[in-house]
């Protein structure tokens, strides 16, 4: 009793001495004067760390995955996509080298194949592949050289089109009762028959950054209409407290595992609201975000730090601090909260000073790394906040974070081909593993940090007009970045550019205006030129660059015409598969026919300029009657195939629809002959059964067919006219979003002074509190 009161008055002594003066957070305020020489420094620093890692998987480990950087050699860990590569493409236009860009572009382009028979991870795809591919296609036009041989671009190219089909790849896990996808998905077949329907809350919320972005992209609202769908799906099972929890069954919409905090398998959910909300102009996300972020600063943050708790009553579970957690100050930071974010990251830096790097899982109680939890793996959440916290403030307690964590991973974790996983930070030993986004978001946050002027702080003062060979003219690349989960930076810009309304904005200028220059069309020149984008936003130099390739219009003819020769192409395909087709009945009845071969002849002798266009054209389409007499052949065996026959009339079991496989037929007849029609007492005639064996396909276990998804069709009347200027919403329902929610969701509170130097200087750190004591 004595030693309990002895506690409690401890704890009472801690809150009353609890003091907000300024003075008491002196000791983190930056004890280095961060010079523009040191900050050089350090960019270089970051530089070197990036190309002895990517160097090392190159010349190690491409095309797998990842490298292991102690052993030297390369492992497949997501799918086999050559991931480290993808992951570093804009890495590598971030720190300014194009030329290596478009020899790796190159090497992605040979080697990734989006069919290969592996199951893969469909969150891990998405952020890390299709987000590395579209970011890679927007950021590829800084190669001026490199984007005039990409046809339509921005809006069309080579890595567009990759991520395009990836997406496809992953669209038939959407297919589910609730719309939210499964966890994971064969690329070649689509989702397994027996996969389990059990996904982690960030493997459902974390896809509108990227399949948004493709659908700005394409005009092909079909991504974004199924990531929408599943994060309203998530948003509904929330408790009545406002928490989700960690795992959930996507067909039920049941919660499996109800533990409720920011970390593991929950952090980009958070992420992708805000992010979400800004990058496509969405108040209903910023809405949700912010009930989110109200719930958990009730509920989950003790302090300044989060637990994990029950997300039905609120109950701390786990009293532990998880590194993935750390992404959360950098998010507050973009949503204006910048000293609660300041705060919280002050918090944070106890750890990074103890021990230069966060651990997975560190015990708050017991102010130490968690057992078996200890490793970094190189993680990049913490620097990411960092990033954002200095960007709003410019405080060098930013700097010095960021430069203690350098130093930490440069002594400790770099091997002779890379950088290793740290086993334990608290002795920094290493393991045989380095991550792709070592590659993707460490090294580049960490560039970015330490880059002050980048293209990627661009605040809309440095931008680039390009004019597509589709006569669409876009202002790319003026700031504004929004970064998927995996550091992936996606430009506003060219989704304005590239949107729907655009297209439909172009069309319009087409009927309307035949030949020209489209700069003309806008009235830019009248407006005054250059002069204009002068007063517009106050260039001092040559800051805009004007790009209009004279060589698109010839182009655009050549494509035409390539287009009009297919068209004929794909005739004579038709044409000869009818005249296959005609012989072969004619010959089954013991008739002579050779019309193919004679239409072949006299297409060869009419166009002799064409002969091997019509050579491959014939092979086609004699490929194709092959398959069709090869399934002739296969429905045929089909109908030999005995089956119970019904004495009952009007009934409905659905044993005599027309099949193409046999195996499925025999299948059929064994479940009604022994299990449906004895339970119900039809009466049937008994027959042979399985007198024919197929192999079973690899495909019919699995299910491939993507979600269906009502396609809005656009109707520009039911615009307001001060709503016009919002040109990529997709439909009718992001107009009556803006109309319910209007913006305030959408403007962050302006930075005040005291944000400005809040690092060191005027937030005290909240003290320990009885809550410790309590769990």
């Amino acid at each position: 009793m004595i030693i309990r009161k002895a506690a409690f008055f401890l704890v009472l002594a801690t809150i009353v001495f609890a003091s907000d003066d300024p003075k008491d957070s002196e000791n983190a305020k930056s004890s280095i004067r961060f010079t523009p020489k040191l900050i050089g420094s350090y960019r270089e620093k970051v530089r070197r760390m990036f190309y002895h890692a990517y160097d090392g998987y190159l010349n190690h480990a491409f095309p797998l995955d990842e490298l292991k950087p102690i052993t030297c050699v390369g492992q497949d860990t997501w799918g086999s996509f050559s991931l480290s590569l993808i992951d570093a493409l804009d890495t590598l236009l971030v720190m300014g080298n194009t030329t290596e860009f478009r020899r790796a572009v190159t090497l992605v382009l040979e080697k990734v194949r989006d069919d290969a028979n592996v199951n893969v991870s469909v969150f891990e795809t998405n952020i890390r592949v299709v987000g590395g591919l579209i970011s890679a296609h927007m950021l590829a036009g800084r190669h001026k050289d490199l984007v005039k041989e990409w046809e339509g671009y921005p809006c069309d190219g080579p890595l567009l089109k990759l991520a395009v089909k990836m997406a496809d790849r992953l669209m038939p896990a959407f297919n589910t009762d609730t719309g939210m996808p499964y966890g994971t998905v064969n690329l070649k077949y689509g989702v397994h028959k027996d996969e389990t329907p059990i996904t982690c809350t960030a493997g459902v919320g974390t896809f509108i950054i990227e399949f948004g972005t493709l659908s700005r992209l394409t005009g092909d609202d079909k991504y974004e209409k199924v990531a929408l769908k599943a994060l309203d799906a998530l948003w509904s099972t929330r408790s009545p407290i406002g928490l989700v929890g960690n795992h959930i069954n996507v067909q039920t919409g049941q919660w499996t595992a109800t533990d409720s905090g920011i970390g593991a398998g929950v952090d980009s959910y958070f992420e992708y609201l805000a992010k979400g909300s800004y990058l496509f102009r969405r108040p209903s996300l910023m809405k949700q975000f912010h009930e989110h972020a109200t719930s958990i600063n009730k509920h989950v943050r003790k302090g300044d730090w989060f637990m994990w708790v029950s997300m039905a009553k609120g109950a701390v579970s786990l009293p532990i601090f998880q590194s993935l957690e750390a992404f959360w100050p950098g998010t507050l930071t973009m949503v204006g909260d910048v000293q609660d974010a300041s705060r919280i990251m002050l918090q944070y830096s106890e750890i990074i000073r103890k021990y230069g790097f966060p651990p997975e899982f560190y015990n708050i109680h017991n102010e130490e790394p968690v057992d078996k939890r200890s490793a970094f793996p190189l993680r990049p959440e913490m620097v990411e906040s960092l990033m954002y916290l200095y960007r709003a403030t410019k405080d060098e307690t930013w700097l010095e974070l960021g430069a203690e964590m350098v130093d930490a991973i440069e002594s400790s974790a770099r091997t002779k081909c890379g950088y290793a996983t740290i086993n334990n930070v608290k002795e920094h030993n290493i393991e045989d593993r380095m991550e792709s986004f070592f590659l993707a978001e460490t090294t580049k946050y960490l560039y970015l940090l330490f880059d002050p002027d980048n293209f990627i702080h661009s605040k809309g003062d440095q931008a680039r007009i390009l004019t597509s060979s589709k006569n669409l003219t876009c202002i790319l690349y003026g700031g504004g970045y929004i970064f998927n989960t995996e550091a992936h930076p996606v430009d506003p810009g060219m989704l304005d550019c590239c949107s729907i309304q655009a297209k439909r904005e172009q069309e319009v200028g087409e009927k309307e205006v035949s030949t020209g220059d489209h700069l003309e069309q806008r009235n830019l020149t009248e407006k005054g030129g250059e002069k204009y984008y002068e007063n517009q936003y106050g260039k001092k130099e040559e800051l805009i660059q004007y790009e209009v390739d004279e060589k698109m219009k010839a182009e655009a003819e050549k494509k035409k015409a390539e287009e009009k020769s297919q068209q004929a192409m794909d005739k004579v395909r038709t044409f000869l598969m009818r005249a296959y087709l005609k012989d072969e009945a004619k010959q089954r009845n013991g008739e002579s026919s050779e019309s193919a071969k004679q239409l072949l002849d006299q297409l060869l002798k009419a166009y002799p300029n064409h002969t091997q266009e019509l050579e491959n054209v014939n092979k086609e389409a004699l490929y194709l009657f092959e398959e069709q007499q090869h399934l002739n052949d296969i429905r045929e065996i089909v109908k030999d195939i005995p089956i119970p026959d019904l004495f009952c009339n009007g009934c409905s079991y659905p044993l005599h629809e027309i099949v193409d496989s046999v195996a499925l037929r025999v299948m059929m007849a064994d479940i009604y002959e022994y299990h449906i029609y004895p339970n119900r007492k039809v009466k049937f005639h008994h027959g042979p059964v399985c007198w024919l064996e197929e192999t079973p396909r690899i495909e019919d276990n699995y299910k491939n067919e993507p979600p269906s998804v009502h396609t809005d069709k656009w109707n520009s009347a039911l615009f307001d006219s001060d709503m016009v200027v919002l040109s990529n919403f997709l439909g009718d329902d992001d107009i009556e979003e803006i109309r319910k929610f209007g913006f305030k969701y959408l403007l962050a509170p302006g930075y005040k002074d005291i944000d400005r130097r809040i690092g060191g200087q005027n937030i005290a750190l909240k003290r320990k509190k009885a809550w410790y004591y309590e769990v």
